[in-house]
């Protein structure tokens, strides 16, 4: 006589061992979430910076190129300002909005200054540039030859 064994076969995880893998898995997530949205607000000031000190330059060579004057407008209820060439019939050459984080403290400059003709400023002076409280830029604008430099803070 042959006896026939019925064997147990287990597939699949129990709900328990299910519950505790989804539960590690979202933990690990949302560290991994947290600490990219820190890396986000570190990009977005260097990626501020980076392109307004392109601006400014951009700006100076415009003014030379065409020799003419291009002004630098800060509009800061609207996070934006704008480069325009000319004085009555303006042409607006850039317009650039920046995230809400950064505020940017015209100090000594005003909400405008001017590239003249010959490359040179209009006026001396400093601004800030602070991203979320934490990183401060010092924009110190000089007279003569137009050069401004950047003094991390």
């Amino acid at each position: 006589m042959i006896h026939l064994k019925w064997e147990k076969v287990e597939e699949g995880f129990t709900l328990l061992e299910s519950l505790l893998i989804l539960s590690f898995v979202s933990i690990l997530l949302s560290i991994t979430v947290l600490k990219l949205s820190t890396m986000e607000d570190k990009h977005i000031g260097r990626y501020f910076i980076e392109q307004f000190n392109n601006d400014l330059l951009f700006a100076q060579q415009y003014a030379l190129s065409t020799r003419s004057n291009v002004h630098v407008i800060f509009m800061p209820t609207n996070n934006s300002y704008l480069i325009r060439q000319g004085t009555f019939q303006a042409t607006t050459l850039v317009t650039r909005s920046y995230h809400r984080t950064i505020q940017i403290d015209t100090r000594t400059m005003g909400e405008r200054f001017a590239f003249l003709g010959n490359g040179s400023i209009d006026k001396s002076g400093a601004l800030i540039v602070s991203v979320d409280g934490l990183e401060n830029y010092r924009y110190v604008f000089t007279l003569g030859k137009g050069r401004f430099y950047v003094e991390e803070r």
